[in-house]
């Protein structure tokens, strides 16, 4: 972990597993679009990617 992180959001952190974490808690579509657009990790991408369907899919 870099000292930075402890400044900026988990779903800003420089280790990706933290980053899935927050990905997968998240309820912000369009901050999981955000992710899906710019993070540098293949699978936090995906996680994104199937989170913004999952909240599709419980939307009434």
């Amino acid at each position: 972990m870099k000292f930075s992180d402890f400044f900026v959001p988990k779903i800003a952190r420089s280790d990706p597993k933290v980053r899935e974490k927050a990905v997968l808690s998240c309820t912000d579509p369009e901050l999981l679009q955000r992710v899906v657009q710019h993070d540098k990790d293949d699978h936090v991408r995906q996680v994104a990617r199937q989170r913004i369907e999952t909240l599709k899919t419980r939307q009434p």
